[in-house]
């Protein structure tokens, strides 16, 4: 897609985030499966669920603008996910690992903030207020997510991998 205005830009924002958000979902069902603390597991699963409202939003907002949503492949989120995958195969199932799934969640959490704010400040200089809504949302969402993460790591499985080699 020839990017030639702030709307191109938008689309190809919108279909990148499209694709990173269904990469997203795909990795976190190994994440979990790789996780040992039962919160981690309810946040990653929580996450998959998140993944999908997100994608529903970018559908409806390419739906309004009469654009497919495919087409785009995030190779910035193929990156980090494949970066978090390598790390599971490079580590054993123990609290070290969770505290550091938690490090490459925020990683992935982080770029997509990054993108919605992005996306989302475009739909606001285009005029189009439901698609900021939608993407407002999505950045709200992400920001609590990462947050929840945060909060994970820092009270629960922080202090727990501290203590796995002692």
């Amino acid at each position: 897609m020839t990017v030639a205005d702030l709307e191109d830009l938008f689309i190809e924002q919108v279909r990148d985030l499209y694709n990173a958000e269904t990469q997203v979902r795909r990795a976190y069902e190994d994440w979990t499966d790789a996780a040992q603390s039962e919160q981690l597991k309810t946040v990653f699963s929580e996450r998959i669920e998140q993944a999908s409202r997100h994608i529903n939003r970018l559908q409806q907002i390419c739906n309004a603008m009469n654009v497919d949503p495919s087409g785009e492949k995030c190779h910035g989120m193929e990156g980090l996910l494949e970066e978090g995958n390598e790390y599971i195969d490079d580590s054993e199932p123990t609290a070290v690992r969770d505290a550091g799934l938690i490090a490459n969640a925020q990683r992935v959490e982080h770029y997509g903030l990054a993108g919605y704010g992005c996306a989302q400040t475009y739909a606001e200089r285009l005029g189009k207020d439901e698609a900021a809504q939608a993407l407002e949302n999505n950045v709200d969402e992400s920001a609590e997510m990462d947050q929840r993460l945060t909060n994970l790591a820092k009270g629960l499985l922080n202090p727990k991998a501290e203590t796995a080699n002692a």
